[in-house]
C-alpha cells in the first residue's frame, strides 16, 4: 500500500535581491535554496512532525505541499496524483493549512460567520439556507459555541482565534491538514488544549496531519514519525519513539539533549550547547552542511556530502551514523 502523501527530491529556491554593485556590473543575483532535495512520505491517518532551527526550511516545505510557494524541482503526489502550483479546486480542498498567527490570517473586517460562510459558498459545500447551521457545526467541532458566529477576530483570545483557524481549514473537508507552528504563540495550557483538539479531530475525521514545530516536546507527544531538518535538508527521519531513544545524527542528538525534561540526569554531553550559527544558505560549506558546528566531524565530513542511508524505518545523512554499532 503506497503512502497517501509522497514528496520526492523537493527543491524550493528564491532569488536574492541584487546589490547595487551587482546591478552595476550586471551580475545575476544568487539563488537561496531554502529546500534542497527533500523527500518525505506520510501514511493515511498518520501524523508527521517536522522540526529544526528557525530558517531550516520546514515552513517552506509545508507551504510547497499546500501550494503557496512553487517548487523549483521535485514532485508532490497525493494518492498518486501530482500536485502542481496550478491546482484544481478539488486538489486545493484536499490540503489545508493552519497558520502560526491566526490574527494575521483572519480578515479583521469580517465576522467569524462571514469568514466560514465565504468558504462554504465558494466551494458549494452548503446551501444558502444551511450556511449558518454548517458554520455553527464547524465552531462546535473545534470547541466554540454559536455566540462566536457574530464575533470578530480582534475580540477573541489567541486560543479562540487558533480554533477558528482550524475550523476554517476543516470547512472544505480536507484529507491532509498542515499545522505550521500552530501552538508556538500560545501559553502552555492553551497549547495542550489545541494539541488535544487536533488529536481528537484526527481520530474522528480520519485526518492525515503534518505538524511543523521547533518544540520537540510537542512533537514527541503527538507525532508518529519525525523528520529533522538542517539548512534545507532532512538529516534524519524515523519513528518518533526510535528517534528519541536512539538518534543517529549529531544534530538530532544535540537538539534532543537541549530539550528540558523533568527528572533528567545531566551529563557532560547533554550539557553541551549547539555552538555557533548556521552558515548562510547563500554560502554553504563544502561537505556535510553541519560540519562547522558538529562535535564529531572528521576530514571526510568537510569534503564529501553524506548520502542518505536507510536502515529499517530510519533515514539519515551522516558519515558516522552507525560507527557505534
Amino acid at each position: 500500500m503506497s503512502p497517501m502523501l509522497e514528496v520526492e527530491n523537493l527543491e524550493v529556491g528564491f532569488s536574492s535581491r541584487p546589490s547595487l554593485v551587482q546591478r552595476v556590473r550586471g551580475v545575476a543575483p544568487a539563488t537561496l535554496r531554502a529546500v534542497d532535495d527533500v523527500s518525505l512520505s506520510v501514511e493515511r491517518g498518520a501524523m508527521l512532525g517536522i522540526a529544526g532551527e528557525s530558517g531550516c526550511g520546514k515552513s517552506t516545505v509545508a507551504r510547497a505541499i499546500t501550494g503557496i510557494v512553487e517548487p523549483t524541482a521535485g514532485s508532490i503526489r497525493l494518492d498518486g496524483e501530482e500536485l502542481t502550483l496550478n491546482r484544481s479546486i478539488a486538489q486545493r480542498r484536499k490540503v489545508q493549512m493552519v497558520f502560526q498567527d491566526p490574527m494575521s490570517s483572519l480578515n479583521p473586517a469580517k465576522t467569524i460567520g462571514q469568514i466560514l460562510s465565504e468558504l462554504l459558498r465558494v466551494h458549494e459545500l452548503a446551501s444558502k439556507e444551511r450556511l449558518r447551521q454548517r458554520c455553527v457545526e464547524l465552531l462546535q467541532m473545534v470547541g466554540l459555541t454559536e455566540q462566536f458566529y457574530d464575533a470578530r477576530p480582534a475580540r477573541m483570545s489567541g486560543g479562540q482565534r487558533q480554533r477558528v483557524g482550524i475550523a476554517r481549514a476543516l470547512a472544505v473537508e480536507p484529507e491532509l491538514m498542515i499545522a505550521d507552528e500552530s501552538v508556538a504563540a500560545l501559553d502552555v495550557s492553551l497549547q495542550a488544549s489545541i494539541l488535544n483538539l487536533i488529536q481528537d479531530l484526527r481520530a474522528r475525521l480520519g485526518l492525515t496531519v503534518i505538524f511543523v514545530s521547533h518544540d520537540l516536546a510537542v512533537l514527541r507527544n503527538v507525532c508518529d514519525r519525525m523528520a529533522i531538518m538542517y539548512l534545507g535538508r532532512v538529516v534524519e527521519e524515523n519513528e518518533t519513539s526510535a528517534l528519541f531513544r536512539d538518534p543517529r545524527h549529531p544534530y538530532t542528538s544535540i537538539l534532543l539533549a537541549s530539550a528540558p525534561r523533568i527528572g533528567r540526569r545531566f551529563t557532560a554531553d547533554s550539557r553541551r550547547p549547539l555552538e555557533g550559527e548556521p552558515p548562510s544558505p547563500l554560502n554553504l560549506p563544502p561537505g556535510c552542511r553541519f560540519n562547522p558546528r558538529c562535535p564529531r566531524a572528521v576530514d571526510l565530513c568537510r569534503v564529501e556530502p553524506p548520502a542518505e542511508t536507510k536502515r529499517g524505518s530510519l533515514r539519515v545523512r551522516c558519515h558516522r551514523a552507525f560507527e557505534d554499532d
